[in-house]
């Protein structure tokens, strides 16, 4: 008699442990008091103030200030207080990555490499803990890629989330972009220069477009001037050369690797012309992590390893400057 995956213990009892730890790690991050991380603030206010926000845009400029991110909040403030929406957030967010880093990982020792990547580089630190809307956004593409991946609702799918958060609407335009490419042009080096070229070009006129369409992220300090010093183009500068040497088509062999070589090259071609290579970054390099521990190539654990030695080297700083409050930044003093 046959025995399904389903009926199988071993296999049942294996994502019973999987969710159980995904939902421990999720608690332990929720767990961190609101006042310890920047911006939590303002998602106290949207909790509170969602119908007041709305008012603020006309019908046309509403569509472009994350209408969907608005909608979650009034959900969930009719489940939760305030104050516990981005605790919530945060939950749904890193109990999700932990999820995924679970399920894929091939041992135990790449286990532990997921998780140390997830905490100690500081783009999926902040985007677990600080930049909820994008953090939230970010782990729904992980579903869509898990269920939807290669099917006709994937791209419908992935067009909706740039009304949780504005970014998405770069993120959709590189996947459908690619896709389309592929159609066109077999050969992967020769259409990632020709998507590298085109995306170089449009990097010039992105924030004009946004500001015209009334995205109100495009008045936001960080986008006011470009200040990356170099450092972070050298480290994933590195990270591409070691993708390169495993080989663009293995690499593409799992949609994780597919959309993590796309986030490095993508860091790479934003990062001298528009400011907004470090908060894209984040999204695309919770693909990279499971497409590491899915790996069974030894230049791929190099790279990472180098990655997250760095990362750790450069935490301190970047998670004072970027992600806590005076508060937060005595109450990690342990770590930092």
């Amino acid at each position: 008699m046959n025995i399904s995956k389903c009926d199988n213990p071993i296999i049942v009892s294996k994502s019973f442990f999987y969710f159980f730890i995904a939902v421990l790690y999720g608690l332990i991050l929720a767990s961190f008091p609101n006042d310890l991380f920047r911006d939590r603030a303002n998602y106290i206010v949207y909790a509170r103030n969602f119908d007041v926000i709305a008012d603020q845009y006309n019908a046309f400029t509403f569509i472009f200030n994350e209408p969907l991110f608005l909608f979650y909040n009034k959900l969930l403030s009719f489940l939760f207080t305030a104050e516990l929406v981005p605790s919530v957030s945060v939950f749904f967010i890193s109990a999700t990555t932990a999820y995924f880093i679970l399920k894929y990982a091939r041992n135990v020792w790449l286990v532990l490499f997921g998780f140390s990547l997830l905490f100690f580089v500081s783009f999926t630190f902040h985007l677990q803990l600080v930049v909820l809307r994008q953090g939230v956004a970010t782990v729904l593409l992980l579903w869509i890629v898990h269920f939807f991946w290669g099917k006709k609702p994937f791209f419908p799918l992935c067009f909706l989330l740039l009304f949780f958060h504005i970014s998405f609407a770069i993120v959709f335009f590189i996947l459908f972009y690619e896709h389309t490419l592929s159609h066109f042009i077999k050969n992967i080096k020769l259409r990632l220069v020709l998507f590298s070229s085109t995306l170089f070009g449009l990097s010039f006129f992105m924030l004009a477009v946004a500001s015209s369409l009334g995205v109100r992220q495009v008045e936001g300090s960080h986008l006011a001037s470009n200040s990356n010093g170099g450092g972070g183009f050298v480290l994933f500068a590195f990270l591409l050369f070691f993708l390169y040497l495993r080989g663009f088509n293995n690499v593409y062999r799992t949609a994780y690797g597919k959309i993590g070589l796309l986030g490095v090259l993508v860091y790479l071609i934003f990062y001298f012309t528009i400011p907004i290579s470090g908060r894209l970054i984040s999204v695309f390099l919770l693909f990279y992590y499971i497409y590491i521990v899915i790996s069974t190539n030894s230049k791929d654990y190099f790279s990472a390893f180098i990655f997250l030695i760095v990362n750790i080297f450069l935490w301190k700083n970047a998670i004072s400057g970027e992600s806590l409050t005076e508060v937060g930044t005595k109450y990690f003093s342990a770590f930092l």
